[in-house]
């Protein structure tokens, strides 16, 4: 049960382009605030936040933080769906790949994030908490539920070459995959993300998709094997 909870909250999180933040207030009230979500391949939470930003002026002063995820929608009663409050500390990174990751996610933002008052900051999970719907909460220790830096960093050292690798091996294969597992049309689509929970793609237009894959993999082999495995599945429709 333990392991089926820790797949469901990654699915959950990875799948997340937004969510609720959580931060004390300079006079002690918590100050709830929406911001745009990426993740880390180690599945930490990375946040691009402008320092004018109350929330960022708050986090300056205690870095302790809570973001809320939200799977409720589609749920005729949101408190039947699922989600997951993750409670950490923030910490400014000057990583480039963790920008890289957010702007691939986010690329809208780059409008603005090379503006002077914008950081990238990450998230370290220290607990977390699930609910799954009505009389279904656990509470997680975030170092369960984190990959640890030494599984992800093949697919670190790798993400970029092998983005571009598959995309262009998989054109074809990506249509299908989005038109055939994912109900999603068009022609044109490539990937803009992958972790070792899934893929990130966008199309030419529209709105982008996510695609889990059915576990997590952590080698630039795994990516290719699964997704060789997702793109037969697709083919037989």
């Amino acid at each position: 049960m333990a392991d089926d909870t820790i797949a469901t909250v990654r699915r959950l999180v990875r799948a997340a382009e937004k969510a609720a933040l959580a931060t004390a207030g300079g006079e002690g009230w918590p100050y709830a605030s929406l911001v745009t979500l990426a993740t880390d391949l180690d599945l930490s939470p990375i946040l691009l936040l402008s320092g004018l930003a109350d929330h960022s002026r708050n986090l300056g002063r205690e870095p302790r933080l809570s973001l809320l995820i939200d799977g409720t929608a589609g749920f005729a009663n949101p408190q039947a769906g699922p989600r997951a409050t993750l409670m950490g500390r923030a910490g400014v990174s000057d990583d480039p790949l963790l920008r890289a990751r957010f702007l691939a996610r986010h690329p809208g933002a780059r409008l603005y994030a090379g503006f002077g008052d914008f950081r990238i900051y990450r998230v370290t999970v220290e607990r977390v908490h699930f609910v799954g719907g009505f009389a279904r909460a656990r509470w997680l220790n975030g170092r369960t539920l984190v990959h640890p830096g030494r599984a992800v960093a093949g697919l670190r050292a790798a993400e970029a070459a092998l983005l571009a690798d598959l995309n262009r091996e998989y054109a074809e294969a990506l249509a299908l995959i989005a038109g055939r597992l994912l109900r999603r049309r068009g022609r044109s689509w490539r990937m803009t993300g992958l972790d070792p929970e899934g893929i990130d793609l966008a199309p030419r237009t529209g709105r982008r998709a996510r695609l889990q894959f059915d576990r997590p993999v952590f080698t630039p082999e795994d990516v290719r094997t699964e997704l060789g495995r997702l793109a037969r599945v697709a083919r037989k429709g």
